[in-house]
C-alpha cells in the first residue's frame, strides 16, 4: 500500500472524510520513472486498492505501445502508415538502425498482445462497486522511444497517441486544440474508466490476434531475399521494404500484403480476435451503465450528459445513443446475426463474418472482389448497412475517430 493511500484509510476509518472524493495523484510516477519504470512500482504495491490496479493496468496499456514503438525505432520503422494501431505515429529517423529482420512485425503484435494480455488481468479484480479514482496529469506521461531512458523532443504522450485516433488534418489540429488550452489536461480516472480501459486493451489485442493469424513473417522474408537477389543481378543495392516510398519498395509491400492475405489464416487467432472483439462490446455496455450513474464533476476524462469533458471535446447529447446503436450492429455482424453486403449478392445475401472468423480460409484477393472466394461465407440474411454508422459520423461534426475513441 502507497504512504498517500494508507493516509486515506487511517483518516477513513477515524471518518474524517469520505474516500470517495478523494483521488490519489500518479503523475510523479510517469515523470519520473517513465512507463517502464512506474509498472514495477505499481506491481510492488502491498494490498493494493482498486486505483492501484487501474493505474498498474493503464501503464501496462501504455507500456504495449511504447515497446511498439521503441521496436520501430531500433529497426528504423519511422514512417510505417499502414492503418494498424503501433504502426501510425511518425517517428523521429534513427540515425544508425539496426537491420531490419522479416520476424519484426511478428513481433510487434506479439509483444502487444502480451502487454495488453497484462493490462486486462491487472484491472480484472476491479469491480462495480469499486471506487477507483486516479489522478493524472497527462503532461507527465512520456514514451521512452530511443530508449535512452531520458525525456526527449516529441515523447510526450499527445503526438504519439492522437495519429492513433485521428487522421489527415485532423491531427495537427487536433495537437493545436491542445497547445491554445496549456498542453494536455489533468484528468481524474473513476470506475467508468475502468471499463473504457478494458475494452480498449482488446481492441489492441484483438487487432494483434488477426495481424498473428496471418503471420507476415515468411512472406516478409521471401520478398526480401528476392529484392536482394534482383539487387545482386543488377549490382545495386537492395530496396529498403517498409522503409521507403520508393516505386520498386511499394511494389515490394503490396506484394508482402497480398501474399498475407492470401495464407490460410491460424484459426486460433481469429477465433481470438472474435473473442477480443466482443469483450470490446461488453466491456463497454459496463462502461455505459456506469458513466450514467455518475453525478459527480469532477476533471472528467469521458462525461456523461451532465458532466465536462476535461479534454475539451464537446458531445452532443444524443451522442451515447447514437454510438451504443454502431456497436449493437457490430455486435449483430460478429455474430452472424447481420451479414456483410457484397455487390453481386443483392440486398438479401451476404457474408458471415462469424463463420469465417471461426474457421477461416485463404482469401485471394481478386476471389475476394469477385466473390468466389466468399460464396461458403455466403447465406441469406439481414444485411449490415451503413446507415447507423454515417448518423453517428454527422453527429460528431465528421470527427468519427477522434469522438469513437473517447466514446469507445
Amino acid at each position: 500500500m502507497t504512504i498517500s493511500t494508507r493516509i486515506i484509510a487511517t483518516a477513513s476509518a477515524l471518518g474524517l472524510f469520505a474516500p470517495a472524493v478523494w483521488a490519489e495523484d500518479y503523475s510523479a510516477y510517469f515523470a519520473e520513472s517513465g512507463i517502464a519504470g512506474t509498472i514495477p512500482t505499481l506491481s510492488a504495491t502491498e494490498d493494493p486498492t482498486p486505483s492501484d490496479r487501474f493505474a498498474l493496468g493503464g501503464a501496462l496499456f501504455l507500456r504495449g505501445i511504447e515497446a511498439t514503438l521503441q521496436e520501430r525505432y531500433r529497426v528504423g520503422l519511422h514512417d510505417m502508415g499502414l492503418g494498424i494501431p503501433g504502426l501510425i505515429t511518425e517517428l523521429n529517423p534513427n540515425p544508425a538502425p539496426d537491420p531490419f529482420t522479416p520476424d519484426v512485425i511478428a513481433g510487434l503484435f506479439n509483444q502487444i498482445g502480451e502487454m495488453m494480455d497484462q493490462a486486462q488481468d491487472a484491472m480484472a479484480p476491479i469491480a462495480d462497486a469499486d471506487t477507483v479514482s486516479v489522478t493524472l496529469d497527462l503532461n507527465a506521461v512520456w514514451f521512452d522511444i530511443n530508449a535512452n531512458g531520458t525525456r526527449d523532443t516529441n515523447e510526450d504522450l499527445l503526438p504519439v497517441m492522437v495519429p492513433l485516433f485521428v487522421s489527415g488534418w485532423q491531427v495537427q489540429d487536433t495537437l493545436d486544440g491542445f497547445a491554445a488550452a496549456g498542453g494536455a489536461p489533468t484528468i481524474t480516472f473513476d470506475t467508468s474508466d475502468v471499463a473504457w480501459l478494458q475494452a480498449y486493451t482488446h481492441v489492441f489485442s484483438g487487432t494483434a490476434e488477426m495481424v498473428m493469424a496471418f503471420d507476415p513473417t515468411d512472406m516478409i522474408a521471401q520478398v526480401q531475399n528476392n529484392a536482394e537477389t534482383i539487387a545482386t543481378l543488377r549490382d545495386g543495392p537492395a530496396p529498403m521494404i517498409f522503409m521507403s516510398p520508393e516505386d520498386e519498395t511499394l511494389a515490394d509491400l503490396i506484394t508482402i500484403v497480398l501474399g498475407v492475405l492470401e495464407q490460410t489464416p491460424n484459426s486460433v487467432h481469429t477465433r481470438a480476435a472474435l473473442d477480443d472483439f466482443r469483450a470490446v462490446i461488453a466491456h463497454n455496455l459496463v462502461f455505459w451503465d456506469r458513466v450514467r450513474a455518475e453525478t459527480d464533476n469532477n476533471q472528467e476524462f469521458i462525461p456523461n450528459s451532465t458532466q465536462d469533458s476535461a479534454l475539451g471535446i464537446l458531445f452532443p447529447d444524443t451522442i451515447d445513443v447514437a454510438w451504443q446503436a454502431v456497436l449493437a450492429d457490430a455486435a449483430k455482424v460478429l455474430e452472424g446475426e447481420l451479414l456483410i453486403p457484397h455487390w453481386r449478392t443483392g440486398e438479401e445475401v451476404g457474408v458471415n463474418l462469424n463463420t469465417w472468423l471461426e474457421n477461416p480460409s485463404a482469401l485471394d484477393v481478386v476471389g475476394v472482389i469477385a466473390g468466389s472466394d466468399l460464396a461458403p461465407y455466403m447465406e441469406r440474411g439481414p444485411i449490415a448497412t451503413p446507415d447507423t454508422l454515417a448518423q453517428f459520423d454527422g453527429l460528431t461534426g465528421g470527427n468519427f475517430a477522434l469522438v469513437a475513441f473517447t466514446r469507445n
